[in-house]
């Protein structure tokens, strides 16, 4: 096991175990995707590895606002620290948005160097809330992440 699945582990074993069934406000959105990130951030960090070989991306959509009611999910991908507060401002000026979850992108060097191309980079969610048919729609949103990769999705 490489290092970076060993901080994988890690960090998904310090999960809930049980998932609410309700809307979260943007502002306990953000506060649990930070809080996801730099967990998985720190994991990788004691593992010995790069903090910067983690992305991670907050899956929404907007069932309420006019012209995006049949988007079955969005992306909005985590920035640099810097620019932090001009995210949480994007975030918090959404209409309506219903927050699903978490995507993470894991690059592993180890398994890269070691000809291991289907662990080389890892893309796994976590939920925010099991209302919505979240696991699907987290499920759909990371599957057109894997067709584009994190460089491609837009914002």
């Amino acid at each position: 096991m490489t290092r970076a699945q060993v901080a994988r582990r890690r960090f998904k074993s310090g999960l809930p175990r049980k998932i609410e069934s309700r809307d979260l406000s943007p502002m306990e959105a953000l506060a649990r995707t930070m809080g996801l990130f730099d967990s998985l951030r720190s994991e990788m960090q004691r593992a010995g590895l790069s903090k910067d070989d983690v992305k991670a991306a907050l899956v929404f959509y907007q069932p309420n606002t006019k012209g995006r009611e049949h988007v079955i999910a969005e992306t909005r991908l985590l920035p640099k620290p810097e620019d932090i507060p001009q995210f949480c401002e994007a975030v918090l000026s959404l209409d309506s948005p219903v927050f699903l979850g978490v995507l993470f992108q894991q690059e592993d060097h180890e398994a890269r160097k070691a000809g291991d191309t289907r662990q080389a980079t890892v893309m796994f969610g976590c939920e925010l809330t099991k209302a919505h048919n979240a696991e699907a729609r987290l499920l759909a949103a990371r599957n057109q992440l894997l067709e584009g990769g994190f460089k491609k999705a837009a914002n």
